[in-house]
This record gives structure tokens, C-alpha cells and sequence, in this order.
């Protein structure tokens, strides 16, 4: 079953095209990647998905249905984790919780309830009394996992999420998106580390001039370039050949 569809999505800014009759089809359960140079049309297409920008054409279906314009529908659909650190450094993480959940329309007890569960998955249980400046690096990550999973999403969408991270933390940060997946969330993530994407993701989707020009698994991609043996290469490969 398709979680996520975008159906000829097209978006212009001005007098140039960001996204061209785009489609995509994201399977629930499923950690797919979204990979393109800076500039094509990654972080639109994002921004579509939850809200904060309108396509000029094309729909968007989730679980089988046409999403509302209603942005409450959108944001207890999905949850969003940036690259940059979104919680408040002055508040704990409790409190950012309770903050971040009510913009859901979730109630104190929900909230609570569902903090102790997830301070288990990503490992924070003991610190969420800390102030978010009082952290480290790697526990914002986390904790910014954490709030964007607070109201429970069926999606989570995370932009760059190991960015700035050393690689013993990064690999920690794969760890628990996987957990988070095993949880049941499907999760559509964007990185410009291809290592990562081609060791973590079941699919993986290449973004180029606004279209979505390959879709597949990177056994898929190998077996169609031969030749490439990283997803790096596999990239440049699938670049050159697009007009």
C-alpha cells in the first residue's frame, strides 16, 4: 500500500520552474530517500508535503485520499525533523513537548503519555529536565526526533538529519530512525551524505531539474549500472544520462 503519493506536482517561482509534472509514491513502512543536488527541488517538495507552500498544479493523496488544504490535517499526519535544531534552548525537553504538542491539538495527559514511551526508543529518559542548551549535539538530534513524533505521525519527514554530526554519532542517529521505522512510521528523509542513504534507505528516489528521473532500490540501481560501485557514483551516472 502507498502511504504518500504526488501526482504531477508543478511549482514556479517567478519565471522558473522548481518542480515539473513530479510524481512519486512512497510505500508505508518503508524508509525512502530523496537524493539531488542543492537547488532542484528537494526542500519544495517538502514544504508541499506539510503545508507551507501550495503546488500550482498537481495533487498530493495520503493513505488513498486527496489532502485537504486543512494544515491541522496535514500536521497530525506527518512529523518534520529540520537539520537546525527547532526546540526552544531555553525550555527542557518536557516543555518543549507540551509546547509542540498542543500545536497538534493534543492535551496535556496524551502528551505525557506519549513522552514516556519515545524517551525509551531514543534514549533520553533522565534528561528531559535538562534545558536544551544543557545537551549535547547529538541529544538535540534526538530530542528533536522525539517532539517531531509526539502527536504519533503515520509519516516523518526529516531534512538532513545528521548533518554536522561526527560519524559515531550520525550512526547513532541511523539507529534510532531504524527503531523509529520498526515502530511503525514510514519515513521520507533527505540527505547529502550517499553513504548513509544507500546503506539505510529501501528505496531511494533522484531528484533532478525539478522531475523525479529514478526510483528504486540500490540493488535495482547497481544491477542497471553496473559500473558504479557506490550510490555516489550510481548518482552521476543517472545525472549524466538525464537530458
Amino acid at each position: 500500500m502507498y502511504l504518500l503519493e504526488f501526482n504531477g506536482i508543478n511549482k514556479r517561482y517567478g519565471n522558473k520552474d522548481v518542480l515539473t509534472a513530479l510524481s512519486l509514491k512512497i510505500r508505508e513502512g518503508e524508509i525512502f530517500g530523496l537524493i539531488g543536488k542543492s537547488g532542484e527541488g528537494k526542500t519544495t517538495l517538502l514544504k508541499i508535503l506539510i503545508g507551507m507552500v501550495k503546488a500550482d498544479k498537481g495533487e498530493v493523496y495520503f493513505e488513498g485520499s486527496l489532502l485537504p488544504e486543512d494544515p491541522m490535517y496535514l500536521r497530525r499526519k506527518t512529523g518534520f525533523s529540520t537539520q537546525d535544531n527547532t526546540l526552544f534552548e531555553e525550555l527542557n525537553l518536557v516543555e518543549n513537548s507540551i509546547y509542540f504538542g498542543s500545536l497538534y491539538g493534543m492535551k496535556k495527559k496524551e502528551i505525557e503519555a506519549n513522552m514516556k514511551e519515545l524517551l525509551q526508543l531514543v534514549e533520553l529518559k533522565g534528561y528531559e529536565n535538562l534545558l536544551i542548551k544543557q545537551i549535547s549535539g547529538g541529544m538535540k538530534k534526538r530530542a528533536n526526533l522525539l517532539v517531531s513524533l509526539i502527536h504519533k505521525p503515520k509519516l516523518l519527514v526529516l531534512d538532513e538529519p545528521t548533518v554536522g554530526l561526527d560519524p559515531i554519532i550520525r550512526n547513532g542517529i541511523w539507529e534510532y530512525i531504524h527503531k523509529i521505522n520498526q515502530a511503525g512510521t514510514t519515513i521520507l528523509v533527505t540527505s547529502h551524505i550517499l553513504e548513509e542513504i544507500e546503506k539505510n534507505c529501501s528505496r531511494i528516489g533522484i531528484l533532478n531539474k525539478g522531475d523525479m528521473i529514478a526510483v528504486g532500490t540500490i540493488e535495482q540501481y547497481k544491477a542497471s549500472y553496473p559500473k558504479a560501485a557506490t550510490l555516489n557514483e550510481i548518482f552521476g551516472e543517472v545525472l549524466n544520462k538525464s537530458p
